[in-house]
């Protein structure tokens, strides 16, 4: 019997070979195989491309398993080990992770013995716990293409010979989906047309994104069609929300879309820079406090100034809380400090100093995205030479009735407000503003929270190939953050 050994258990390839017969789809591991790759390269692999006995239908005592090892809401921790026992009456399993993942647990218990009772829900059983399984299975289901027997079989091994030997590593969807038999995406990352403004188009345009996210593709949108805040709903008489809360409500199918394994879905949220409501943009994912403080008593426009404090939040303190802070304080000349740190003193005269607490309103506002603002050549040329920029969008408040009928059937496939200028249709400017200013606003959110990126529109567009086709570039999947 073949094995592969880890602590004092192993995976049992026999048995293993047994369970796969069960799965048209999946190779049998041979003598031959000898690629598992170590440590986050190993998990990955079993974790999100190795196809799943998904039913669970083969689980049993002595399997090896990818397994949810650290149940955190926001940041859960994956890793692998072996079945020592089930119980089906409450539907969980007492594993020993293998040593490589020990370290995450967090119960001392857990961590001295490396057992752990987690719910069947989160285990996974790979059945493909070697690369050159994968790379039969991609052969396989590349090669079924071609319309003859002969060929089927050269090609697949043409194409086995090539990724067995990773000279060629195909992207995560194809190494998931290739050869599994299961109605998913090929391609890893797709852009979608620019959104059409209307509760219809939100509505077809976030149900594409699902789809696509169902499938396994990461997805990039560019909202800059979107009406901005305030600005009239004439079908309902009223005032739109604005484009970052329709963005903030797509953004919301990454946490809802499971996309196997631990993998979640990827987008790439953009807004551009000529946009009402690109302040709002840039703040919308700011998490620290004092950079919305600072921003507060640092700038002089005063939409930054009530963006940062609409998203700041202030907690007073209690009256309870102030004695116990002030308690606190009290201790810092006494001998000892009563058992309190430095820094315990200095955080009880910060509350003190400033009557309660600061947090932030909405934390996970857009935390389904990586964002990022589209930059304009004329809004470069605008910082550089410290000159007022101009956030603008089509005047659809003044428009006649034959203008709106065009706005609605052709804004969303030109969707860009200079180009629609052009075109002679009308253009309000919403808000001027030191386009260094705003330029800063977006140095000092992304220096402090990471976000929101930068993707140089214009100069995209001049050196795509897209025009060759009668297209342009509108935004960038979730993999290309900054262009």
């Amino acid at each position: 019997m073949q094995s592969t050994k880890d602590r004092s258990l192993a995976i049992n390839v026999e048995q293993l070979n047994e369970d796969i017969k069960e799965f048209p789809q999946v190779h049998p591991i041979t003598p031959d195989m000898h690629t598992t790759h170590k440590g986050v390269s190993r998990l990955v692999m079993l974790d999100r491309y190795a196809f799943k006995d998904t039913k669970k239908k083969t689980l049993k005592k002595g399997d090896f398993v990818v397994l949810t090892i650290k149940e955190d809401p926001k940041f859960p921790a994956r890793g692998t080990g072996f079945i020592l026992e089930i119980n089906e009456t409450n539907g969980k399993a007492r594993i020993q992770v293998e040593e490589d993942y020990v370290h995450v647990l967090e119960k001392d218990e857990e961590r001295e013995t490396g057992v752990i009772e987690r719910s069947l829900s989160t285990i996974d059983k790979p059945l493909e716990v070697y690369y050159e399984q994968i790379a039969k299975r991609n052969a396989t289901g590349l090669a079924a293409v071609e319309t003859t027997k002969e060929k089927q079989d050269e090609s697949f091994e043409h194409f086995y010979q090539e990724l067995s030997s990773m000279n060629f590593v195909p992207a995560g969807r194809v190494l998931y989906g290739a050869g599994s038999d299961t109605d998913v995406t090929y391609f890893n990352c797709y852009v979608m047309p620019f959104v059409k403004d209307s509760r219809e188009g939100i509505s077809d345009h976030r149900k594409q994104v699902m789809e696509i996210m169902s499938r396994g593709g990461g997805v990039g949108t560019n909202g800059s069609t979107l009406r901005p805040r305030n600005a009239l709903a004439r079908g309902v008489n009223g005032k739109s929300s604005g484009s970052v809360s329709w963005l903030d409500d797509i953004a919301k199918l990454t946490h809802l879309v499971e996309q196997g394994g631990s993998r979640r879905g990827a987008q790439m949220i953009m807004l551009n820079d000529w946009h009402p409501d690109v302040i709002e943009f840039i703040i919308s994912k700011m998490q620290n406090p004092r950079i919305l403080r600072y921003l507060m008593e640092n700038t002089e426009d005063e939409t930054i100034q009530q963006l940062a404090s609409d998203k700041l939040k202030f907690t007073p303190l209690s009256a309870d809380e102030v004695q116990l802070y002030q308690g606190v304080v009290n201790f810092k000349n006494m001998p000892g400090q009563g058992g309190f740190t430095d820094a315990n003193i200095e955080k009880a005269e910060a509350e003190l100093r400033d009557g309660g607490s600061y947090s932030v309103h909405n934390p996970d506002f857009l935390t389904g995205a990586n964002i990022s603002v589209c930059i304009t050549d004329e809004f470069m040329e605008a910082v550089e030479n410290d000159l007022e920029y101009d956030l603008r969008f089509p005047d659809v408040e003044n428009y006649n009735a034959e203008e709106m009928e065009y706005y609605n059937k052709h804004w969303h496939e030109v969707g860009d407000v200079r180009e629609w200028e052009k075109l002679g249709f009308g253009v309000k400017v919403y808000k001027r503003i030191k386009a260094k200013e705003l330029w800063d606003l977006i140095n000092v959110c992304a220096t402090y929270s990471a976000e929101p990126g930068i993707f140089f529109l214009d100069n995209a567009n001049k050196k795509t190939n897209a025009t060759a086709y009668g297209q342009k570039v509108v935004a960038t999947n979730p993999c290309g953050k900054i262009a």
